[in-house]
């Protein structure tokens, strides 16, 4: 690309315009594709932090661990408060039962967007492997009401293991 096209900002109109048919394709999960589209996304902007991240998805999806990881860290490195890098390698550690690093992970994820269900949800589980079941209680809760205002049928899962937690809490 030109660097007058650079300028005008047909880079960025064009590799948004990649990241939003990958997100499409993502979404009903032509992963070859969506990997395709990120791809020629960071290809014009080599610097999308969002896109760098969304690939890392993408590779985790199709169970390539150490690309995901590798696309996550050079989304960090261009914003370190990526979401979605942070979000994916809390899900590589909470994959690999690291409670520690997942926790850290999605630590840092709910941090830079704070009210994500998803993420809130994941939180819940760790902190329920690490036995801080009061802890895992309250973020389900927040959760499911994260999933409840969007009008989601994972509120219900939520509140499934918010009664799980209940359960444990009183045991002891």
């Amino acid at each position: 690309m030109s660097g007058l096209a650079r300028r005008l900002g047909l880079a960025r109109y064009q590799a948004d315009e990649r990241y939003r048919a990958a997100l499409k394709a993502f979404a009903v999960r032509e992963l070859e594709r969506a990997k395709a589209e990120l791809e020629a996304a960071l290809e014009l902007l080599p610097g999308h932090a969002e896109c760098q991240a969304a690939l890392g998805l993408v590779l985790l999806e199709e169970k390539a661990r150490l690309a995901a990881q590798e696309a996550f860290e050079r989304a960090l490195q261009v914003n370190p408060y990526e979401m979605l890098a942070h979000f994916g390698l809390g899900m590589l550690a909470y994959r690999a039962k690291d409670w520690l690093a997942a926790e850290a992970a999605f630590t840092h994820a709910l941090a830079s967007r704070p009210k994500r269900p998803e993420t809130q949800y994941y939180l819940a589980m760790v902190q329920h492997r690490l036995a801080r079941n009061d802890q895992a209680l309250l973020m389900m809760r927040r959760a499911a009401a994260g999933f409840a205002d969007g009008q989601d049928r994972r509120e219900s899962h939520c509140q499934a293991w918010a009664r799980e937690f209940e359960q444990l809490l009183q045991a002891v």
